[in-house]
């Protein structure tokens, strides 16, 4: 099952791929189920505008252009299908046929909204109820060709009869607009375009996918993503006021070092050393949250009880002050002994030792060896 941040970050990188090739918002809607006020407001921008008139959806397109569309039409489809019986998404077959088809054949009067409709109407999905076109293979070349059901006419293949040396029509109107070649202009300073506002919207919906994939609670996810109603979160009960740090049953900073498992120490320590060595190279605070995570659980890899990335989100926030928290609770201490940093409670009165040094001694208890279950099934 597909989550919904997938389906979103999916349905934006599509229409940000159809917007670059010219489709037009209807195509974009029926693609990626966007709704058309967002496809106006965000997906088109200043580089990539949005095309003007209606799309060119035609029932009898393929019938009544030239030979040369049609050949170029048929070889499309059959590159999409190609792709198809891969297991590519008709979306993303879609795009990469049209992409491949541009490129060798840049002088194609051939539109993505026509090869939508095409596609469309091969297949029986987006913009067509049923399916009404169907592959005929020709006797001579032995390449397909798009067809009506039931009007397949084998000895009049589009391939066999477009002449592919002459040059299009389009190529020809190209040139005599054009006229002679004009000087090269100086190179100018490059044009600093508007952020595109799609592109945004991807990088968001990216960063609450990685964190949905850490395990981040929808609390934290608000907070860290900079959510407008994440300072709508009530206090928790025996709390008088809600932090974003304090979004679960706060620590017991008190006794922190005494109620807090000597695994779960260790996590925090090498977390939080990561943490802010990231930090001070310059990453962004979700950034650097994401990437200590994903490092600490590299490290920590195979303890039985890993910790939760809201917990490393409240000990980050309480370390450094950040997220609501008034002043720092948390310091990273070195210890003489392992010359490794843990980290102390400021109001814990007498915190306990190294966690590592504890780890050391007594880790035959705290990181029991996973049983071979296969074995001890054998010599039963």
């Amino acid at each position: 099952m597909v989550s919904t941040t997938a389906a979103s970050l999916r349905a934006l990188e599509t229409a940000r791929q159809c917007a670059m090739l010219g489709a037009r918002h209807r195509t974009i809607s029926f693609i990626t189920q966007l709704t058309p006020g967002y496809i106006s407001r965000a997906v088109y921008c200043k580089q990539y505008p949005p095309p003007i008139g209606r799309p060119k959806y035609s029932e009898d397109f393929l019938f009544k252009t030239t030979r040369r569309l049609q050949a170029e039409a048929s070889l499309l489809a059959a590159h999409y299908r190609r792709l198809t019986g891969d297991g590519f998404r008709p979306a993303d077959a879609l795009i990469t046929a049209y992409r491949h088809h541009r490129t060798t054949h840049p002088a194609s009067e051939l539109h993505f909204d026509q090869a939508f409709f095409m596609v469309s109407r091969l297949d029986g999905i987006w913009a067509a109820n049923k399916s009404v076109l169907s592959f005929v293979e020709c006797h001579s070349c032995h390449s397909t060709y798009l067809a009506a059901h039931g009007m397949a006419q084998r000895e009049n293949c589009p391939a066999c009869r477009t002449d592919w040396q002459a040059p299009s029509r389009r190529r020809n109107a190209t040139k005599l607009l054009r006229g002679p070649t004009p000087a090269l202009p100086a190179p100018a300073k490059a044009e600093q375009h508007e952020p595109w506002q799609l592109d945004l919207d991807i990088a968001h919906v990216r960063l609450l996918r990685r964190l949905e994939e850490l395990g981040a609670g929808h609390r934290v996810r608000a907070v860290l993503a900079e959510k407008h109603w994440a300072t709508l979160f009530r206090a928790s009960r025996g709390r008088r006021t809600v932090t974003s740090a304090h979004l679960t049953r706060p620590m017991s900073l008190t006794h922190w070092s005494a109620k807090t498992e000597v695994t779960h120490r260790v996590q925090y320590a090498v977390f939080a050393a990561h943490f802010r060595r990231l930090v001070q190279l310059d990453l962004t605070l979700v950034e650097a949250m994401c990437a200590a995570v994903e490092e600490m659980r590299k490290v920590c890899h195979g303890y039985p009880k890993p910790v939760a990335f809201d917990r490393c989100f409240e000990v980050a926030a309480l370390l450094d002050a950040l997220w609501g928290v008034p002043t720092r609770q948390f310091e990273l201490v070195r210890c003489p002994e392992c010359d490794s940093h843990h980290l102390v409670s400021k109001l814990e009165a007498r915190p306990m030792g190294c966690p590592f040094c504890m780890l050391i001694k007594r880790h035959r208890v705290l990181l029991p060896a996973p049983t071979n279950t296969r074995a001890s099934a054998e010599v039963t």
